[in-house]
């Protein structure tokens, strides 16, 4: 099968073996169907790539997934629609949380190195995890019981290449059974959760900065839609009933990286992690990535980074409306021309070890430190705010909708991937007055993974608040 990664330059790129999870999925009786849509190298959302974009099973005037980081929308809306059991798909920012919120899937981004990216297009070698999708938390954590896995090979996969940050093994992670994880409503008798107020128009403070923001809409203030707000509401409801304590807090995994509000630093004025890293992280990490993928694939027809087309890896599709990530914009042309130049090792970037180590301690710092002082179990919130109108890519107006904070990206933004937060989304409804689902989120500690499984599980057993696509019904019986 082909490689494209949805992008023209790579469109007649042919895979010589499977990924380790393909791999793992055929080992254990899969029947691998096919591949998925998503926009050039995944570096984006909604933008149409070399086979177009897919379009949501739930309602044809929205985006089935946000439009600047919901690259895994050909997965989210092929297994909401029934077209297979599960889906795999891939996120960096949002690209696995935010399909799967527009489609009321189950999704799980684990920790690092917990799921082997090895065989999987790059994007941020720093940030990119493999995200199932499936319909029920059942079957998604069977599908769990067969990728989560031991990985001897770990070429093309940073986290489990790199010596300078310990990490488990994915067996000290991994429960004996996954399934055994499907626990009813009353395994949330007792559990505090944090709900962060930035994320159901109760704060105040957020987007107040004088200059809030890294890049694009980052920092400012989000707009929880009403119909959205009101499913929150049922969801702590439903949370409480079962026993659960739920408290509004404040976010400072966050507003430390966005600089939302006075006195709150950004990733790149902190110092925990150097400006240079987070250069290196999006240029000479992602280049070597590229490379090495293609090195390692080893298609007789195109094996190495420097003799690609550039210009064609992310053309602009004409007539659509420019993206609005501002300085989070990568050129990724200028990959090639690094390749060319040269390229420079991962191991020998000099910035590396002591960015991952950055990255490890803000996380410490600003997630589970945090939540030990307030006694939390996990934290959650609408994995959206809303949805974007499906032609925000020619209209002006539907485009201020779409790059807005909470809808262009999922909430959390790049915080939760660039830290290694792990999550489970699920369910919680669908709005009343669009008909589009949106998922609760829950984020906790590294490698508490199987505790938010749990979590999750134990909110889908108060009340499945999946819908079967109106676009795609159940086909009647032979």
């Amino acid at each position: 099968m082909t490689a494209a990664s949805g992008s023209p330059a790579f469109a007649k790129l042919v895979a010589q073996r499977d990924a380790f999870t393909i791999e793992r999925l055929r080992a254990g009786g899969a029947i691998c169907l096919g591949k998925t849509n998503m926009p050039p190298m995944a570096n984006g959302g909604m933008q149409r790539g070399v086979y177009g974009r897919a379009e949501s099973p739930y309602n044809a005037d929205y985006l089935t997934a946000p439009f600047a980081s919901g690259s895994s929308n050909g997965a989210g809306t092929a297994t909401a629609a029934s077209f297979a059991a599960f889906g795999l798909a891939e996120e960096t920012w949002s690209s696995g949380r935010g399909p799967a919120s527009n489609n009321g899937l189950c999704a799980y981004t684990p920790s690092r190195g917990v799921i082997s990216v090895r065989g999987n297009w790059p994007l941020t070698p720093t940030m990119d995890v493999v995200v199932p999708y499936a319909r029920t938390m059942a079957d998604l954590l069977e599908v769990l019981d067969v990728v989560v896995a031991e990985d001897p090979d770990t070429r093309g996969d940073l986290w489990r290449l790199q010596p300078w940050v310990p990490i488990p093994s994915v067996t000290s992670v991994r429960p004996v059974s996954y399934a055994a994880l499907a626990v009813d409503s009353e395994n949330l008798a007792g559990k505090r959760f944090g709900v962060p107020r930035m994320y159901i128009n109760a704060d105040p403070d957020a987007g107040t900065s004088e200059k809030p923001g890294i890049g694009g809409p980052t920092g400012q203030k989000i707009h929880t839609r009403a119909t959205v707000i009101e499913l929150w509401q049922a969801a702590r409801q439903a949370l409480e009933a079962a026993g659960a304590e739920v408290i509004e807090v404040d976010f400072p995994l966050v507003s430390n990286c966005e600089g939302d509000r006075p006195g709150a630093p950004t990733v790149f004025t902190r110092g925990l992690v150097s400006k240079e890293f987070l250069h290196d992280e999006l240029w000479e990490l992602s280049a070597w990535a590229f490379d090495d993928f293609l090195r390692a694939n080893g298609d007789p027809h195109l094996n190495c980074l420097a003799d690609v087309d550039g210009p064609s890896i992310f053309p602009h599709d004409p007539g659509t409306l420019p993206n609005r990530e501002d300085d989070l914009a990568a050129g990724m042309d200028e990959y090639v021309r690094m390749a060319q130049r040269g390229i420079t090792p991962w191991d020998q970037i000099s910035t590396v070890p002591d960015g991952l180590r950055g990255l490890e301690q803000t996380r410490r710092l600003d997630l589970e430190d945090w939540m030990d002082t307030l006694g939390l179990d996990a934290v959650l919130f609408p994995t959206v705010a809303d949805v974007g109108p499906a032609d925000a890519d020619v209209n002006e107006a539907s485009a201020d909708i779409a790059w807005s904070n909470g809808v262009w990206v999922a909430n959390g933004n790049l915080a939760i991937r660039h830290l290694g937060v792990p999550t489970v989304t699920v369910p919680m409804g669908v709005m009343a007055d669009i008909g589009m689902p949106v998922g609760l989120t829950f984020a906790g500690r590294a490698y508490d993974d199987s505790a938010l499984l749990r979590f999750a599980s134990a909110f889908e057993a108060t009340g499945s608040k999946r819908m079967i696509p109106p676009r795609t019904p159940p086909l009647a019986a032979i």
